[in-house]
């Protein structure tokens, strides 16, 4: 028997009791997670100014576009959260124009109410059977023949009045109303993908991207 390797387990058998049981116990403080004096990671909802890329303060070249028009004020703000967010300076500006309601054709007015009927009633032999007198308003006493969305169809149907022998026009109906466009920066060639945030935003809003100078 290998004497020498009795005496061996035992030392080792004999640490082991020391260290386990007869040991006194030490206090060692806990290990830190982390390192003293860094401070905590905080969420924010927005970049803060002076961290969006502008083309003022860029040293490289950058690209500057503007976008529009948003009919919704609304669907504006949120897509220019979203350029925000992706770090670029956006800035938003709101420009008032008339939009086409609709094309009215109509017979001018007559000078009475009762001659603008007797055309009617004339009318009425052709089968036509949108014609109504306007009694109020800049066309009042005006024999309307209908409201149409298409200018080709208006076109139409003031050509087939002027067919059977009345003096038809047609007009555009314009109402005033503000839209939005989005002016941002971005660096050269980062094609930052606005035009598809609007439209997940609002599939309604047919907008375009146009290049613009930059501000130096």
């Amino acid at each position: 028997m290998n004497y020498a390797l009795v005496l061996l387990i035992i030392l080792n058998l004999s640490v082991l009791g020391w260290n386990v049981v007869l040991a006194p116990a030490r206090n060692n403080p806990d290990i830190p997670l982390t390192l003293p004096n860094i401070p905590e990671l905080v969420r924010v909802d927005k970049v803060p100014g002076d961290a969006v890329y502008s083309s003022q303060l860029a040293p490289a070249q950058s690209s500057c576009f503007t976008i529009g028009p948003y009919a919704s004020q609304q669907a504006a703000l949120l897509v220019q959260e979203k350029i925000n967010n992706y770090g670029l300076a956006v800035k938003m500006r709101a420009i008032r124009s008339m939009e086409t309601l609709n094309f009215l054709v109509y017979i001018p007015a007559f000078a009475s109410a009762d001659e603008a009927q007797k055309v009617v009633d004339d009318m009425k032999r052709f089968d036509v059977k949108d014609a109504l007198i306007i009694r109020e308003g800049p066309y009042q006493n005006a024999i309307s023949l209908g409201f149409f969305n298409n200018l080709t169809l208006a076109q139409r149907q003031a050509e087939y009045i002027r067919y059977l022998g009345y003096d038809a026009r047609f007009t555009e109906q314009k109402a005033a109303r503000e839209v939005y466009w989005l002016d941002y920066d971005e660096p050269f060639g980062s094609n930052t993908p606005v035009p598809a945030w609007s439209k997940a935003i609002d599939a309604s809003t047919d907008v375009q991207k146009i290049p613009r100078a930059c501000q130096s």
